[in-house]
């Protein structure tokens, strides 16, 4: 359910003019994750990659402004894998802060928007050592509120580790103990994972293949599309700062103008691949 603003009434008139300049874009294969962490109080200063509330219920009007139909990123990717994932939009949260269950959970329940959470599993209730300026993720009893009120759940490994930095039997292990604790919390079989940082390869695609994921999401700019290895596909990085109207212009973006997404491991921890 969009709550028509100010913002959203100018994004449909951006849309428009946008949609006569990018005619093709809805009507291709691809669809769009969106990449959030943190969620703040409008009164907060707002840090690298985290969002005041306020802006995150904008981007939302506008993605639905744009036409698109929000899903849980397990919907997703079954449309992806089938072959058209035309007109989807999948909201997520990396890491599952505590911003998330006080300043977008009521919201995305309000208006009964899918969305998935990403926890790192063997990292619930702490600071993040991978994300100083965070208050905490989740606790366990959050998650399984958030579950309660219509979150599902993806894996984003056990310790928020670069995966290309480890031995290969240790990050099987991460990524398989990720998987089984929330298949387990989320009472369903979870195949999809969003690697920590954006960081993988060849060996990690791999490996997470060989641990029971049929889908991987880097930390690349793009649209989601079926021609992309399943096992490395871009999202959009969700900020402060982005005007209506530029953000129109971001979604209704074609495929084939993004870069291709690359192998990531040794991009520093605010040069492109984060959370």
């Amino acid at each position: 359910m969009a709550i028509v603003t100010r913002a959203s009434k100018v994004a449909a008139l951006a849309v428009r003019r946008i949609r006569r300049r990018v005619p093709a874009a809805l009507r291709g294969r691809s669809g769009v994750v969106l990449a959030y962490h943190d969620v703040l109080p409008d009164s907060a200063d707002a840090y690298p990659y985290a969002v005041r509330r306020s802006t995150f219920l904008r981007q939302l009007d506008v993605a639905s402004v744009a036409g698109f139909r929000f899903v849980t990123l397990t919907e997703f990717t079954d449309a992806l894998l089938s072959g058209d994932a035309c007109g989807l939009a999948a909201v997520v949260f990396d890491d599952a802060l505590s911003g998330v269950h006080r300043h977008a959970l009521p919201a995305l329940h309000e208006r009964r928007i899918p969305w998935t959470l990403l926890p790192v599993t063997d990292r619930t209730g702490v600071a993040p050592e991978w994300w100083p300026e965070a208050e905490r993720t989740m606790t366990l009893t959050e998650i399984r509120e958030a579950l309660d009120a219509g979150a599902t759940l993806c894996s984003h490994t056990a310790t928020h580790r670069s995966l290309p930095e480890l031995p290969p039997a240790v990050a099987l292990d991460e990524l398989r103990r990720s998987r089984d604790t929330v298949s387990e919390w989320a009472g369903t079989e979870i195949r999809e994972i969003c690697y920590p940082f954006g960081h993988q390869n060849a060996q990690v695609r791999a490996l997470t293949a060989e641990a029971g994921y049929r889908c991987g999401y880097t930390f690349t700019n793009g649209r989601s599309h079926p021609a992309t290895d399943p096992f490395a596909q871009p999202r959009l990085a969700m900020r402060e700062g982005i005007p209506s109207h530029r953000w129109a212009l971001t979604l209704l973006r074609p495929h084939r103008s993004w870069p291709p997404v690359r192998d990531l491991r040794d991009e520093l921890h605010r040069g492109g691949g984060t959370s």
